[in-house]
């Protein structure tokens, strides 16, 4: 098992299954909203298939993919299509075009390297398919408030078991967009949550974005 495995094997064993649910306003609330009806999707680092429960009325089929056997575990009693990949080194097992549309939450600042990550979603989703795409934004004002006045890294995970629950990189909405429209995505929606869509690039800590192949 590779360092990484054991990272989120053990993140996760210390999770009690409990009954799916989503806070509003949440970045899987925020999600859900900007999905569309279809025929397949894929949640990329399904963790316990708890976005996917909720999507179950706009798709017939969805597919998780994550590295903690644990977590898929889970997801699977929520009757979510599992199947265990380290994305860090291993591609999608599924064919090219193959899903309506994927979804990605906070996962992209856990990856090393954030564009394999895009180009493989890209590789597997329909032309004219949607990817809702979310990670922690590191120019969120209270980040830099800490980083200015208290001289310290801010911390974008509420994970205290691991350093920054094992995030590597960081990124503002900037960043993300610069990502996505390099690998030939276009960008249909960008928003903010817990209803912070005002000078979000400030005030959401965290970015959702929903683009378009």
């Amino acid at each position: 098992m590779k360092p990484e495995e054991k990272l989120y094997e053990k993140i996760w064993t210390r999770q009690v299954p409990s009954r799916p649910e989503v806070d509003r306003g949440s970045r899987a609330h925020v999600a859900l909203t900007l999905l569309e009806k279809g025929d397949k999707l894929l949640d990329v680092g399904c963790g316990d298939g708890t976005v996917g429960y909720f999507s179950k009325n706009n798709y017939k089929f969805i597919y998780g993919i994550d590295v903690s056997e644990t977590a898929l575990k889970i997801a699977e009693q929520r009757s979510i299509i599992t199947k265990k990949i380290n994305i860090n080194d291993e591609t999608f097992p599924f064919e090219d075009n193959y899903f309506d549309a994927v979804i990605c939450l906070d996962v992209i600042e856990h990856v090393f390297e954030p564009v394999d990550l895009i180009k493989e979603i890209s590789r597997v989703l329909k032309k004219e398919g949607i990817l809702v795409i979310s990670t922690p934004n590191i120019r969120y004002w209270h980040h830099l408030f800490d980083i200015v006045c208290k001289g310290k890294f801010p911390k974008t995970s509420n994970d205290t078991g691991y350093y920054d629950g094992g995030h590597l990189h960081y990124f503002t909405y900037k960043d993300i967009q610069n990502i996505l429209e390099t690998e030939g995505f276009k960008i249909v929606k960008k928003s903010g949550v817990f209803g912070r869509d005002h000078f979000k690039e400030f005030l959401s800590p965290g970015v959702v974005f929903k683009a378009k192949k």
